[in-house]
């Protein structure tokens, strides 16, 4: 079964975007929080897998568990250097992306995994964008955020996301190359957006014999 990742410009609607096509198809939900609190537990303490319950689906949590039980969740000698940490950063992001990737059904929401998964022949990379005041305007609607609070995240959010794709993977996150499809929220209604990346992706899992 296939599997989409979604890259965002944030405030774009990325997470609206991966919950309705998770609704379309069936798909389940993998975003920063799952992944974040992965990787804080990925020192292995016993219970580390219940931390996470909140915020993974039963799905995902048994994928995890049976990646864990597997083996290829082992501690890395320590060794100095940040590059070092970034590997091993990149190497935690490969293993737990590329179960979820080749299992399929999930919908992956940003942490760098579209260029984990480039090379994926199942997985579908979408790339959604917006005018800053588009984005701006976005959160304040959708979060009911002051314009000061929605500029204050967006511009931290940003400058997270970029320092993840150069310091972590040296590479544009908005590079359009890397995705199967670019689509700029400023210029289509949103549903059209949904409509559009939905459509498309059905058309890539019949291309891969799964319609």
């Amino acid at each position: 079964m296939a599997a989409i990742t979604i890259s965002r410009q944030f405030g774009a609607g990325g997470r609206s975007l991966g919950e309705k096509l998770c609704e379309r198809f069936g798909f389940h939900l993998a975003d920063e929080l799952v992944i974040d609190e992965l990787a804080r537990k990925a020192k292995l303490k016993g219970d580390w897998l219940t931390a996470i319950e909140k915020e993974a689906s039963s799905k995902l949590l048994g994928l995890l568990s049976s990646v864990v039980s597997s083996g290829h969740f082992l501690k890395t000698p320590a060794a100095p250097g940040e590059e070092f940490e970034h590997k091993k950063y990149r190497d935690f992001l490969g293993r737990i992306m590329g179960a979820m990737a080749n299992e399929g059904g999930y919908v992956l929401l940003g942490r760098g995994s579209q260029f984990v998964l480039r090379k994926h022949p199942k997985v579908f990379r979408i790339l959604l964008v917006a005018e800053y005041e588009d984005r701006v305007k976005f959160m304040v609607q959708r979060y009911h955020l002051s314009e000061d609070e929605a500029k204050k995240i967006i511009k931290e959010k940003e400058t997270q996301r970029a320092a993840v794709a150069t310091k972590i993977f040296g590479a544009d996150i908005d590079d359009p190359k890397l995705y199967h499809i670019v689509l700029n929220t400023s210029l289509i209604p949103f549903d059209r957006a949904v409509e559009a990346a939905g459509d498309l992706f059905s058309r890539f899992r019949k291309d891969l014999g799964e319609e």
